[in-house]
Parts: C-alpha cells; sequence; structure tokens
C-alpha cells in the first residue's frame, strides 16, 4: 500500500511539475513575443495612450490692392478641440459642450464619428471662433472636461463685409471628396478651404503651414503639460491687379443707383434689384474692380455659419454666391453693334460715306425691326451714335451669320477669356446657322441675322467678355488675358510668382475701322444716346467713348448695358455695367460708369440721377 502510494504521489508531482514548466514556458514565450517582437508598436500605443497633437491651422496669406491696400487678413480667435476617443463615452462631457456650443447631440456625435475614421487619438477642432465668454466657462470648468482643450486660433477676416465679395469668396470645411482630391497636400478633415473666389483659386499658395502641439496627458484625458510644439508658417500673400479706391466707387455706384431705382414709380425701373460692373485696363488686361450684386458677406462663414443666414443665402432668388461678371450670360442688346460695323468694313462691304435710310422699320418676310423714331438717312458712324437697328439690319443682311460669327469669336465672344478665378467662367453664345441646325434641328432665318447684329437673338455674353471686347476697340487689336493677381509673396516680402500682362492674339484691324468705330462710340457720348448721363462731365479735357444697350430679358424687363472706355485719346480704362431689369442703358448704366471716371480723373463731381423723358428713352 506504501509504495503503491508513494508511485502515485510521484507521478502526480511529474504532472505537476510538467503543467508548472508548460505555464512558464508560455509566459515566457508570451513576454518574449510582447517585449521583442511587438515592443516598438506597444511602446508607440504607450506613447499615444499618454499623448494627444493639436494641429493648428496657420494663418492664411493676406489679400492687398495693386497699391498694397490690405483687402482680406486673418485675425485670431479660439477654437474648442475634442479627442473623440476620450469624450464619446463621457455623458457630462457631451451634455456640456452640446449645451455651452449650441450644437445638437446628433450633430456633435456625428463629428465625432466622422473624426474617429481619420484622426484617431488626437485632438479635431468641434467649434471655431468661440467667443470669449463661451470659453470662459469652458476654463472654468477645465477640471471636469477631460479630452478638451481650448486654444487660439486664426480665423479669415474680410474687414470690408460684402465687399467683392465674389471675387474673394469664402472659407468652408474640407469635405470627404475634397479631402481625397487633396490627399498628400498636408489636409486632415476639420481643416477649412477655400470654398470660391481667390480663397479657392489659391488655395494652396494662401493656406501655410499648420502649428503642431503635442500634450501629455493623464489616464482620463486630462493635458497635463506640452511634451513638443513647432509653430505654425503663414500662408503666401496675393497682390490684386484691384484698385480698392475704384472698387470702392463701383460698390457705392450701384447701390446708389439700385436704390433710387427701387423708389420709383415706374414699373420698367423699380424692379432693377442686380447688376454688375466690371472696370478693366485695356494696356494690360488687369481688373480694376468687379462687383457683382447682390453680395454676400464672406465672414459669416468664419467659424460655423447658422442654418438660418444660409438658407437665405441659398434661397435668394437674386443668387448673390453668383458672380454675374463671369458667370451670368447676357444678350448684350445694342453694346454689340461695333461688332457689326467692325464685320461690314473689314469686309469692305461699306464705307464711311455710305448712307441708308431709317424710316424706322426694317422688314424681312413678315417680320419687322423698329426704330422709334426714325433716324432718317444715317451713314456708320450716325448709325451708332444713334444706336440705329434699320443700319445694323442692312449691314447684317449683306454680312449674312457666319460673317457676324466670324468676327464675334475673333473679338473674344463665345470662348472663355482664361480668368483665372473659381467657379470658372462661362463662354456665352455665339449662334450661327450650323449651330442652330445641331442643337435645335431647325433652319437659319434672315430675321435672325439682323437680330444677331443688335445683340439680340443667340447671341450671349458674359460682362468679362465684353470688357474684352471693348478693350480691343480701345488698344488697337490686343486681346489681353484677364487678370486679378499681380504676384505672390512670402510673409517677408519675397516675391515667388508673377502674373504679367499675357497677350493672347492681335486682331488685325485697318486702321481706318478702328477710326470709324471709335469716332462712332465717342459721339454716342457726346451727341447720342449717352449724352444725357454726361451732361457736365468735362469731356473736352477727358473724351469718353461708349454705348448704351437695352436687352431683352426673357419674360422680366429688359437689361440696362453701358460698355465705354476713356480718355479716347490714349485708353485707360473700360468700364462695362450691366442692371438687371433696369430698363435703358442711357438711363441705368451709363450714370454708373460716369461715377466710377470721375473717381478715377480726381473728378468726385456730384451727379443726380433723374429719369429721363420718353423723348429721351426712345433715342436709344
Amino acid at each position: 500500500m506504501n509504495i503503491r502510494a508513494s508511485k502515485g504521489q510521484e507521478k502526480r508531482y511529474k504532472i505537476i511539475s510538467i503543467l508548472v514548466f508548460l505555464i512558464f514556458a508560455l509566459l515566457l514565450s508570451r513576454l518574449w513575443y510582447l517585449q521583442i517582437i511587438k515592443g516598438e508598436d506597444i511602446l508607440e500605443l504607450s506613447s499615444q495612450n499618454r499623448s494627444r497633437p493639436i494641429r493648428i491651422t496657420a494663418p492664411r496669406g493676406n489679400i492687398y490692392d495693386h497699391q498694397g491696400e490690405l483687402l482680406v487678413t486673418s485675425r485670431m480667435s479660439h477654437v474648442v478641440s475634442v479627442v473623440p476617443e476620450d469624450i464619446k463615452d463621457n455623458p457630462y462631457v457631451i451634455s456640456f459642450l452640446c449645451r455651452i456650443l449650441d450644437i445638437s447631440e446628433e450633430k456633435l456625435f456625428s463629428l465625432l464619428e466622422e473624426s474617429s475614421k481619420y484622426q484617431k487619438d488626437q485632438y479635431v477642432p468641434l467649434k471655431r471662433d468661440v467667443d470669449p465668454v463661451t470659453i470662459g466657462k469652458i476654463l472654468e470648468a477645465k477640471l471636469d472636461l477631460p479630452g478638451v482643450v481650448v486654444d487660439d486660433y486664426p480665423v479669415r477676416f474680410y474687414p470690408k463685409g460684402e465687399w467683392a465679395a465674389q471675387v474673394f469668396g469664402y472659407l468652408g470645411e474640407i469635405n470627404e471628396q475634397e479631402l481625397a482630391k487633396m490627399k498628400g497636400l498636408g489636409y486632415r478633415l476639420g481643416n477649412e478651404i477655400g470654398k470660391m473666389g481667390l480663397e479657392k483659386t489659391y488655395e494652396t499658395y494662401l493656406k501655410g503651414e499648420e502649428a503642431v502641439r503635442i500634450w501629455e496627458v493623464d489616464r482620463v484625458g486630462q493635458p497635463i503639460k506640452v511634451l513638443e510644439q513647432k509653430k505654425y508658417i503663414p500662408g503666401n500673400n496675393l497682390h490684386l491687379t484691384i484698385d480698392a479706391r475704384l472698387q470702392d466707387a463701383a460698390e457705392k455706384a450701384i447701390r446708389e443707383h439700385l436704390a433710387w431705382a427701387q423708389a420709383q414709380e415706374n414699373p420698367n425701373i423699380n424692379k432693377a434689384k442686380a447688376g454688375a460692373i466690371v472696370v478693366m485696363d485695356p494696356r494690360n488686361g488687369g481688373i480694376l474692380a468687379m462687383v457683382s450684386y447682390p453680395e454676400f458677406d464672406p465672414n459669416l462663414f468664419v467659424g460655423n455659419i447658422s442654418s438660418k443666414d444660409f438658407n437665405e443665402l441659398i434661397n435668394n432668388p437674386l443668387t448673390p454666391f453668383s458672380n454675374r461678371i463671369t458667370r451670368g450670360q447676357f444678350m448684350p442688346g445694342s453694346t454689340f453693334k461695333p461688332i457689326t460695323v467692325i464685320a461690314a468694313l473689314e469686309e469692305g462691304l461699306v464705307t464711311n460715306q455710305t448712307e441708308y435710310k431709317c424710316t424706322g422699320v426694317f422688314r424681312i418676310g413678315n417680320r419687322q425691326l423698329r426704330c422709334n423714331p426714325p433716324h432718317g438717312k444715317q451713314n456708320i458712324v450716325e448709325g451708332l451714335k444713334n444706336s440705329c437697328n434699320v443700319v445694323m439690319a442692312e449691314l447684317a443682311l449683306s454680312l449674312g451669320p457666319d460673317k457676324l460669327a466670324e468676327y464675334s469669336r475673333l473679338l473674344g465672344l463665345g470662348a472663355k477669356t482664361g480668368l483665372d478665378l473659381d467657379p470658372e467662367e462661362l463662354s456665352g453664345l455665339v449662334g450661327d446657322p450650323e449651330w442652330k441646325k445641331k442643337e435645335r434641328g431647325e433652319p437659319w432665318y434672315p430675321m435672325e441675322t439682323a437680330l444677331i447684329a443688335i445683340g439680340q437673338s443667340f447671341m450671349d455674353v458674359t460682362l468679362l467678355q465684353l470688357a474684352q471686347v471693348y478693350s480691343v476697340i480701345a488698344n488697337g487689336g490686343i486681346v489681353y488675358q484677364p487678370r486679378l493677381v499681380e504676384k505672390i509673396t512670402t510673409l517677408s516680402g519675397e516675391t515667388i510668382k508673377k502674373f504679367p500682362s499675357k497677350v493672347l492674339r492681335k486682331v488685325k484691324l485697318k486702321p481706318s475701322t478702328l477710326e470709324v468705330v471709335r469716332e462712332g462710340l465717342e459721339q454716342v457720348v457726346t451727341d447720342g444716346t449717352a449724352r444725357y448721363a454726361f451732361q457736365g462731365f468735362p469731356l473736352e479735357q477727358i473724351p469718353v467713348a461708349g454705348k448704351t444697350g437695352t436687352a431683352e430679358n426673357r419674360g422680366k424687363n429688359d437689361n440696362a448695358f453701358f460698355a465705354s472706355y476713356a480718355p479716347t485719346d490714349d485708353p485707360e480704362l473700360v468700364i462695362v455695367v450691366m442692371v438687371e431689369e433696369g430698363g435703358f442703358g442711357s438711363q441705368a448704366a451709363a450714370p454708373i460708369a460716369r461715377k466710377i471716371y470721375e473717381e478715377y480723373f480726381g473728378l468726385n463731381q456730384p451727379v443726380a440721377t433723374e429719369a429721363l423723358t420718353e423723348k429721351q428713352i426712345k433715342e436709344e
């Protein structure tokens, strides 16, 4: 019995010893795996558990006018950032943040979930441009808010508010599609980027290099101290061709005119609530002013725009986000007539001595085109001065639709001008028989040729294209690419990129052609349809040439145009004005251009906007 018991006990000892050995072997192998094989990974995870990086966007580059006046800059504010992993299971923190930052729990959890996909274990911005009172309350409760930090944060600032809004654009938070497109350029979810205008077009130049601060945190995510810090590098600066003085004058002029128009009892005028102005230097293509009205305040998008403000902008029937200079397509009306005259003169179909008789009616088949009042005998110069539809119709039928289209395209219509501004400009429309057959499956009618010649029917232009056409007339045939930016500089002032004037092509026009067209346009202002708008203006010292226009507006009151340049002997300025539903160019658009000329030439003479008489209106 004793021998058997001893043997059984010995067997149990052996089994226990083997089990102990196996357990120790497993523990040692696991320890070897964790320390040797996975040591570096575990060390990194451990480090992540006690450190949290926060990234602060750099101040974006400033934007200046061509004289160095500051137009757009950045100001310091505060951002509230959180680590999603540290707060998502803390109901107190969630409740506190939702209440004090005025964010719904649904939106907050959506932000946390989205951020967790891309940026684990680091601070992500929850709300920017938070007011000082709110920041004070968060700091008071700091000990109860693990995973939450407050930091200084640069935000965009537009000192002039709505001023040139479509030129500058605005900022908004990057979305997934933009993030994928900008992969490798240092962008992260939560970053703000340019959404339109110069802010978007030159985004990579303006954005700068972000700051990085690494916080040491305790086990619940409370910041303890800064372990490491890298300062930001501000973005590069844009220097524009814009002249702030002229932009101010244009902004003021269109607002004052629209306010006057809406106060009138005349239903042909008082519906005018929108318009646009472009001022260009015909010597180099530089844009000196660009107004598309109504505008919007880009400062609304700093931080988080309210749903109320955003919906008001989006649902505004006057489309304040739309840049009417580059994205509006309008029939140009009588401002197109110089192209008709150029084509006829270049083709040798007429001379300045050729005369036409305007009876007030031009008939083609069973359709007719009217001039009211009848102009009687007219040569080409007089046809332009008096904006005679009959003269233009006669020229058009001699030319034919294909030649009209050819010269329209030669002078810059029907194609993008090349301006570098987001959203991309539209091409407009130059209709001809081939286009109509392809697009509509219909034949071309002779009356459509006559209508094209006076800027109606299948003819749509952007105001930028129209400014380019009048620049070609003013400078003698050079087609410049319009530009808004002169150069880009660093914070220290070093120039890293220049944007010199660029000649796209040269249009060979006979000197005699230019002489006739310029004389006609000058007489429009001195003795033609725009003379009432320029009464009292010193035309002897500063001669102005231009063309008024009244164009159909598809179911609404007519649009009013005035396209011009000055001084005629050595043009420095091209101004194109359009007032939607403004009625007549002589009454609605020309007075606005006059005010800008007065500012440019230092005249600053007050001009009362008065309703034209019935006779004066009919003359246009």
